[in-house]
Protein backbone atom coordinates (compact mmCIF):
# COMPACT_ATOMS: atom_id res chain seq x y z
CA UNK A 1 0.00 0.00 0.00
CA UNK A 2 1.49 3.34 -1.00
CA UNK A 3 1.52 6.44 1.19
CA UNK A 4 -1.55 7.98 -0.44
CA UNK A 5 -3.57 4.81 0.12
CA UNK A 6 -2.42 4.60 3.75
CA UNK A 7 -3.48 8.21 4.37
CA UNK A 8 -6.84 7.64 2.68
CA UNK A 9 -7.42 4.55 4.84
CA UNK A 10 -6.56 6.52 8.00
CA UNK A 11 -9.06 9.20 7.01
CA UNK A 12 -11.72 6.55 6.45
CA UNK A 13 -10.93 4.88 9.79
CA UNK A 14 -11.17 8.22 11.63
CA UNK A 15 -14.01 9.71 9.59
CA UNK A 16 -16.22 10.47 12.59
CA UNK A 17 -13.43 12.21 14.53
CA UNK A 18 -12.42 14.16 11.43
CA UNK A 19 -16.01 15.20 10.77
CA UNK A 20 -16.43 16.45 14.35
CA UNK A 21 -13.21 18.42 14.04
CA UNK A 22 -14.22 19.79 10.64
CA UNK A 23 -17.42 21.16 12.21
CA UNK A 24 -15.31 22.85 14.89
CA UNK A 25 -12.94 24.33 12.28
CA UNK A 26 -15.91 25.48 10.19
CA UNK A 27 -17.15 27.53 13.16
CA UNK A 28 -13.91 29.55 13.27
CA UNK A 29 -14.20 32.91 11.59
CA UNK A 30 -10.49 33.53 11.22
CA UNK A 31 -7.26 31.61 11.41
CA UNK A 32 -5.16 31.92 14.54
CA UNK A 33 -2.89 29.73 16.63
CA UNK A 34 -5.88 28.33 18.54
CA UNK A 35 -7.34 26.74 15.41
CA UNK A 36 -7.74 22.99 16.03
CA UNK A 37 -5.91 20.53 13.81
CA UNK A 38 -5.79 16.73 13.71
CA UNK A 39 -2.83 14.48 14.33
CA UNK A 40 -3.29 10.82 13.46
CA UNK A 41 -0.51 8.72 14.94
CA UNK A 42 -0.44 5.49 12.96
CA UNK A 43 3.14 4.47 13.76
CA UNK A 44 1.87 1.28 15.37
CA UNK A 45 -1.23 -0.91 15.22
CA UNK A 46 -2.63 1.08 18.12
CA UNK A 47 -3.55 4.23 16.24
CA UNK A 48 -4.26 7.45 18.08
CA UNK A 49 -6.28 10.47 17.01
CA UNK A 50 -5.30 13.77 18.61
CA UNK A 51 -6.84 17.20 18.37
CA UNK A 52 -4.56 20.09 19.22
CA UNK A 53 -4.27 23.76 18.43
CA UNK A 54 -1.90 24.89 15.69
CA UNK A 55 0.08 26.78 18.33
CA UNK A 56 0.56 23.70 20.51
CA UNK A 57 1.30 21.17 17.77
CA UNK A 58 4.76 20.74 19.33
CA UNK A 59 3.13 19.12 22.35
CA UNK A 60 1.95 16.24 20.16
CA UNK A 61 4.73 16.11 17.53
CA UNK A 62 7.96 17.19 19.22
CA UNK A 63 10.34 19.45 17.38
CA UNK A 64 13.80 17.95 16.96
CA UNK A 65 16.80 20.15 17.62
CA UNK A 66 18.97 18.04 15.32
CA UNK A 67 17.04 16.92 12.23
CA UNK A 68 17.58 20.20 10.34
CA UNK A 69 21.36 20.20 10.95
CA UNK A 70 23.33 19.86 7.68
CA UNK A 71 25.27 16.85 8.98
CA UNK A 72 22.05 15.01 9.84
CA UNK A 73 20.66 15.91 6.43
CA UNK A 74 23.83 14.49 4.90
CA UNK A 75 23.29 11.25 6.86
CA UNK A 76 19.68 11.00 5.68
CA UNK A 77 20.83 11.47 2.08
CA UNK A 78 23.49 8.77 2.45
CA UNK A 79 20.92 6.36 3.86
CA UNK A 80 19.02 6.63 0.58
CA UNK A 81 21.91 4.98 -1.29
CA UNK A 82 23.46 2.63 1.29
CA UNK A 83 22.65 0.76 4.48
CA UNK A 84 21.96 2.67 7.68
CA UNK A 85 25.06 1.22 9.33
CA UNK A 86 27.31 1.97 6.36
CA UNK A 87 26.08 5.58 6.20
CA UNK A 88 26.57 6.02 9.93
CA UNK A 89 30.09 4.59 9.83
CA UNK A 90 30.99 6.88 6.92
CA UNK A 91 29.80 9.95 8.81
CA UNK A 92 31.51 8.97 12.07
CA UNK A 93 34.83 8.17 10.39
CA UNK A 94 35.11 11.51 8.57
CA UNK A 95 38.19 13.33 9.87
CA UNK A 96 36.72 16.76 9.20
CA UNK A 97 33.36 16.48 10.97
CA UNK A 98 33.15 12.97 12.50
CA UNK A 99 33.47 14.17 16.09
CA UNK A 100 30.88 16.91 15.64
CA UNK A 101 28.55 14.43 13.95
CA UNK A 102 29.00 11.91 16.79
CA UNK A 103 27.77 14.45 19.34
CA UNK A 104 24.90 15.51 17.13
CA UNK A 105 23.88 11.92 16.45
CA UNK A 106 23.88 11.14 20.18
CA UNK A 107 21.44 14.01 20.78
CA UNK A 108 19.29 12.72 17.91
CA UNK A 109 19.22 9.23 19.46
CA UNK A 110 18.17 10.71 22.81
CA UNK A 111 15.38 12.64 21.10
CA UNK A 112 14.14 9.48 19.42
CA UNK A 113 14.38 7.36 22.56
CA UNK A 114 11.49 9.25 24.13
CA UNK A 115 9.12 7.51 21.73
CA UNK A 116 7.26 10.69 20.87
CA UNK A 117 7.06 11.48 17.17
CA UNK A 118 9.60 13.99 15.90
CA UNK A 119 9.80 16.46 13.08
CA UNK A 120 12.17 19.25 12.27
CA UNK A 121 11.68 22.89 13.18
CA UNK A 122 11.28 23.70 9.49
CA UNK A 123 8.59 20.97 9.17
CA UNK A 124 6.72 22.43 12.16
CA UNK A 125 6.94 25.98 10.77
CA UNK A 126 5.80 24.75 7.35
CA UNK A 127 2.80 23.08 8.95
CA UNK A 128 1.77 26.31 10.66
CA UNK A 129 1.85 28.03 7.26
CA UNK A 130 0.04 25.07 5.66
CA UNK A 131 -2.68 25.23 8.33
CA UNK A 132 -3.27 28.90 7.45
CA UNK A 133 -3.48 28.03 3.74
CA UNK A 134 -5.81 25.12 4.54
CA UNK A 135 -8.07 27.41 6.59
CA UNK A 136 -8.11 30.01 3.80
CA UNK A 137 -9.07 27.21 1.37
CA UNK A 138 -11.75 25.98 3.84
CA UNK A 139 -9.90 22.77 4.63
CA UNK A 140 -9.13 20.85 7.80
CA UNK A 141 -5.36 20.62 8.41
CA UNK A 142 -4.09 17.14 9.31
CA UNK A 143 -0.77 15.58 10.29
CA UNK A 144 -0.41 11.82 9.79
CA UNK A 145 2.46 9.88 11.33
CA UNK A 146 3.09 6.71 9.37
CA UNK A 147 5.27 3.72 10.24
CA UNK A 148 8.80 3.85 8.87
CA UNK A 149 12.25 4.15 10.37
CA UNK A 150 11.95 6.39 12.28
CA UNK A 151 8.54 7.45 10.86
CA UNK A 152 7.03 9.41 7.99
CA UNK A 153 5.27 12.70 8.62
CA UNK A 154 2.57 13.59 6.08
CA UNK A 155 0.62 16.85 6.20
CA UNK A 156 -2.49 17.56 4.15
CA UNK A 157 -5.86 19.29 4.11
CA UNK A 158 -9.35 17.85 3.72
CA UNK A 159 -12.03 20.14 2.25
CA UNK A 160 -14.68 20.99 4.84
CA UNK A 161 -17.40 20.47 2.22
CA UNK A 162 -16.38 16.79 2.14
CA UNK A 163 -18.01 16.57 5.57
CA UNK A 164 -21.08 18.53 4.46
CA UNK A 165 -19.95 21.79 5.99
CA UNK A 166 -21.03 24.81 4.03
CA UNK A 167 -18.18 27.07 3.07
CA UNK A 168 -18.59 30.66 2.08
Amino acid sequence: MDQRERVQKLCEDHAEDLRDLAIEVGAHHQWDLTLPVAVIDARSDRRRFHVTAVGTIGNVVRVSTTIDHPLMQQLFELIQTRSDQSALELMLSNAEYGEEFAGLFEIYREERSGGAPLWSASDAASFVVKSKEAFDNRELAVVALLPSDPHDVVTFGIPLHYYGIETS
